[in-house]
């Protein structure tokens, strides 16, 4: 029975994890787990070793370590999750791991040291705990690699996890450890051991001068040196050079310092003028991956000294006010990290003061499109970090982010303030956490709502959270291939991504989404007979109906574009269908569909004086100027069109255009753009935003004098 148990035992303890999320799947964080009990297993047990051999020992440890992993790699192979970044975590985390445990405790037995357990253990704790600490306090990454438990990928909204050279290079350093710890005990024994012992030292001081370079670590220095700085009055701005451009970087500097303007304002704080925000501004997501291990996530380390952030070019207009919310908000957190111990507070600040989930409905419309509201006991959970994190950062982000708005406008900010470090609500504000919610609670019906706030709200709540998915981290190779396509538009090399397209074609030809990105790219690499020989003319789906059209017009046979526009239209169960409301009166004649064929598919842009086609076509015109940076002659396309009567359904445009006029300062036409979108009955979140483009004239109308 005993000798079943040691069998038994670690193959129950591994089916205890598969129905935990993320723990249950077969990759890093398993592997991680893994790695963790095995380390500290085997360094206990090889400290007490007395009789048996350290050989058999860690064959013994790592048999109980790989039978503990194995109801997990079933699991994810029978549900077909199993991938081999999962099986290169399993190999490179938990075994090096066990290793080195093994060699810590023997190293301390073999020099007979007083309380070698006691000694292996405080050497464990010290670099699975305070290593990380310590880096985890000095560093801007938010990747970590660690001897014991292997390694931390980045932030957990960041899906795809892979095994990466730097672990590679890592988990080499580790077994030089190994090598060291295995032999230094036996130093005089032999030349050989010697050997073993010098050479052994000498690779891992080599190997750590060299780290910042294999991605082990990534301190400010090393940013720094590969960035281009640009300062203002309270920023120290890195930015990749090559893919911004100087208008760009001048702009987004301004746009800094007016975000920056509002939020201490609104929050009431007297900024130290002696302390500057350092901005890393990377040239992609991919990069900014490779650089400091969060890809699509944006983030701010609030709990180093240095004021910091960190955002991917193509992601900045989105989120650049929601993250420096983040690092003003360290003037009031708490002392540790500078933050709150509420996940929910520190995320519902800033989206509640940036109100970025969506461009079209604001946060209490999306919650009111949704009822019934959060309960005490659910808002309480919200905040929480196991709550916020358990359901989609979009839900969390919202709940959170409406709630926290509404005690910003009907308190004092100096309250929300002094809840905010503790989460003690009742002492802030003299007032119980059920009363403040059921509160806000009352203030949501009181929002209109319509089908747009009905569709946004339906999408948010639906998300999934990473915790919600059944393979967290399978990557397809289609999902691969798609993630190669998304790095080279975001960089604007489509001619490389353009045989990515084809490939991802061949491989999924009716998976639609796939279908239209491969039609878009083939008239855009003037590939028409392509498309059309692609796509029937009897084709029921009304996007590539048009798309076919496109293909005939811009080869030149307007008989045949014209009859496949005239089919589309029969196919429309709405002809005034939002997504397709325009596409006839951009395709109206010859003149406007070629303008509009020429903007879209080869990004020419007609000269102010020839903007002679209609409205649609001239907003699109403007819109892709701004989109490709040819901001000279806005101020010509703008006022050619100053007069015509707006509509809400353009306010996208309008507000980019207002945007821009105001950089260039042009702040006459800028202000009777704005006087002339205001008169307009707006959705309640386009009102916010026009507000937004008003403050922004009036801080760069200031800042400029």
């Amino acid at each position: 029975m005993k000798k079943s148990l040691k069998y038994l035992l670690p193959l129950f303890l591994g089916g205890l994890l598969i129905p935990i999320p993320l723990l249950g799947d077969f990759h890093f964080e398993s592997a991680l787990i893994a790695a963790t009990l095995g380390c500290f297993w085997a360094g206990i047990a090889s400290s007490k070793l007395i009789l048996k051999s350290d050989y058999i020992l860690t064959l013994k440890i790592l048999r109980g370590v790989y039978l503990f992993g194995l109801p997990l790699f079933l699991f994810s192979f029978f549900t077909n999750c199993l991938s081999w970044d999962g099986v290169g975590f399993w190999i490179l985390v938990p075994f090096p791991s066990v290793l080195l445990g093994i060699s810590i405790g023997r190293f301390f037995r073999k020099l007979t040291a007083p309380f070698p357990t006691f000694l292996t253990i405080f050497t464990l704790l010290f670099i699975s705990v305070g290593v990380l600490l310590i880096e985890f306090f000095t560093l801007p990454q938010v990747y970590f690699f660690n001897h014991v438990w292997g390694a931390w990928p980045g932030p957990i909204y960041d899906e795809t996890v892979r095994v990466t050279e730097s672990l590679v290079y890592f988990r080499g350093m580790t077994a030089f450890w190994i090598l060291f710890l295995w032999y230094a005990p036996d130093w005089k024994k032999s030349l050989q051991t010697k050997l073993i012992v010098l050479s052994s030292i000498i690779i891992l001081i080599l190997a750590y001068t060299m780290m910042s370079e294999f991605r082990v670590i990534t301190p400010r220095s090393t940013l720094q040196n590969e960035l281009k700085e640009y300062q203002t009055e309270h920023f120290d701005i890195y930015y990749s050079e090559e893919f911004f451009t100087q208008q760009e970087i001048e702009y987004w500097a301004l746009k800094h310092e007016f975000h920056f303007d509002q939020i201490v304002r609104l929050l009431e704080i007297e900024y130290p003028q002696d302390q500057k925000i350092e901005s890393y501004l990377y040239s992609s997501a991919w990069e900014k991956k490779e650089l400091v291990g969060a890809k699509f996530t944006s983030y701010v380390p609030i709990w180093l000294e240095q004021d910091q952030l960190h955002i991917a070019k193509e992601h900045l207009n989105a989120v650049l006010k929601h993250e420096l919310v983040h690092v003003i908000s360290k003037q009031f957190g708490n002392s540790l990290f500078n933050g709150s111990w509420s996940i929910g507070l520190v995320e519902g600040l800033a989206e509640g003061i940036a109100k970025d989930a969506s461009p079209e409905s604001t946060l209490d419309q999306i919650l009111s499109a949704a009822p019934p509201y959060p309960s005490t006991e659910q808002m309480k959970n919200a905040l929480s970090t196991s709550g916020f994190y358990s359901s989609a950062g979009s839900i969390s982000y919202t709940t959170a982010g409406s709630f926290v708005s509404y005690l910003l406008e009907n308190y004092p900010v100096s309250n929300f303030k002094k809840a905010y470090p503790t989460s003690n609500f009742e002492e802030a504000y003299q007032l119980t956490f059920d009363s403040l919610v059921a509160g806000w609670r009352r203030s949501l019906p009181d929002m209109k709502i319509d089908s747009v706030d009905q569709q946004v709200s339906e999408f948010i709540f639906s998300q999934r959270s990473i915790f919600q998915k059944s393979c967290p981290h399978m990557v397809t190779p289609i999902m691969e291939l798609w993630d190669q396509v998304r790095f080279y538009e975001t960089i604007n090399q489509k001619e490389q991504a353009f045989p990515i397209v084809n490939s991802l074609y061949e491989m999924a030809p009716k998976n639609l989404t796939i279908k239209q990105k491969w039609v878009q790219y083939q008239l855009g690499f003037n590939k028409y007979d392509q498309v059309i020989k692609a796509i029937e003319s009897t084709d029921s789906i009304p996007t590539f109906s048009i798309l076919r059209a496109d293909a005939f017009a811009l080869n030149n046979d307007w008989e045949e574009a014209y009859n496949q526009l005239e089919r589309t239209w029969d196919l429309l169960p709405d002809n005034t269908s939002r997504s397709f409301k325009y596409s006839f009166e951009l395709r109206k004649d010859t003149l406007n569909w070629k303008v509009f064929n020429s903007s879209r598919y080869q990004v020419v842009l007609l000269p102010p004086g020839r903007l002679v086609v209609n409205i649609p076509n001239q907003l699109l015109n403007i819109q892709k100027a701004i989109e490709i940076n040819e901001l000279d002659f806005l101020k010509e396309y703008s006022e050619q069109i100053l007069s015509v009567q707006k509509n809400e359904d353009w306010f996208d445009i309008y507000e980019l255009l207002i945007d821009r006029l105001i950089y260039l300062n042009e702040f006459d036409l800028a202000k009777n753009w704005i006087k002339s979108i205001s008169v307009l009955e707006l959705r309640p979140r386009y009102l916010e935003r026009i507000v937004e483009q008003q403050e922004w004239l009036d801080f760069v109308s200031s800042y400029s004098k």
